[in-house]
Formats: C-alpha cells, structure tokens, sequence
C-alpha cells in the first residue's frame, strides 16, 4: 500500500475546517478546525487554540452546554491525533493489521465533533444558541471509509502486477 496517501489523509483533516458556525442573535460566525477556532464577533475577530478553550472550561470561564461542547471536541481531537500517532507507530507492519483500529479511531474522531455540534446546538444543529454546519464530519468519516478499503483496492492491483510479472 502506498502509505503516504492515508498520511496525507490524517494530516488533512487536522487542517481542514470542520465545522461552521453562527452565534444566536447575529453576534458573530465562525470556522472551528481540529485545532483551533477563528470566530468574528461584534467584539471583533479572535483566532482561539484548542488548548486555550480547555483552560477556560477548567477555570470555569466557559460552563453549561457550552463546556460540554468544548470538551466533546478535544475529544474528537485526540482521536484524530491518537490515529495519525497509531499510524505512525504501526506504519512498517502489514496494514491489515493495523487499518480496523485505524478506521475506527479517525471514525469516532468524527463522532465526537458532531456530538459537540449537537450538545451546543441541539439535535437539528440549530437554536437559540446559533446554528451549525459539520462539513468536517463527512470528509472525516469518508478518510475513515478509504482507510478502511484500501488494502481491499491496493491487493486487487498488486494480484494484476503479480500476474503480469509470472507470464
């Protein structure tokens, strides 16, 4: 299997947005990504990391729905990290071995970002807190799907190469 392809994957979806958003009551807008968030509010533009929401759901800045969304999200998060260093670790093995758990870790990463769409938004991604678009979420479950054929696809072609070499 050509390993960089899933690299690249796994590094994509840390980059990419994966949600877009709208504060209730026209305050502001925004695009969260794996590892920070970029909001324009009426009190101006703010580019916040990840690691700085954590600390104001701990110092309990941020509280309620809002907490529970932010902590669902660094969940997502790990998950991602968690398959790209499980992919690292385990890239000179087979890939059978390894492409399930793979699979699953970056799966559930995309879980967890749409259960905090829904903790923050409510089960239709809209109400008087804003509004939500996970765009994120499908081309994170679409890696996990390719993660997980594509030993299925790569075999295929290398039983035709293996073929073409023994005549």
């Amino acid at each position: 299997m050509n390993r960089s392809l899933p690299t690249a994957l796994l590094a994509a979806v840390l980059l990419l947005p994966a949600n877009i958003y709208a504060i209730g009551g026209a305050v502001g807008a925004g695009l969260r990504f794996p590892l920070f968030l970029y909001q324009n509010t009426t009190y101006g533009a703010s580019l916040i990391p990840v690691w700085r929401e954590i600390s104001y759901v701990i110092s309990g800045t941020i509280s309620g729905r809002s907490a529970i969304s932010i902590l669902l999200w660094v969940l997502g998060t790990a998950l991602l990290v968690a398959a790209i260093a499980y992919f690292v670790a385990r890239r000179q093995e087979g890939y059978e071995a390894f492409r399930k758990p793979l699979a699953l870790l970056t799966a559930s990463g995309a879980v967890a970002y749409l259960l905090s769409c829904v903790a923050q938004y409510g089960p239709g991604l809209h109400g008087p807190a804003g509004f939500a678009v996970p765009v994120g979420v499908p081309l994170i479950l679409a890696v996990a799907g390719y993660v997980m054929t594509a030993e299925e696809d790569d075999e295929l072609e290398y039983g035709e190469e293996k073929e073409e070499e023994e005549q």
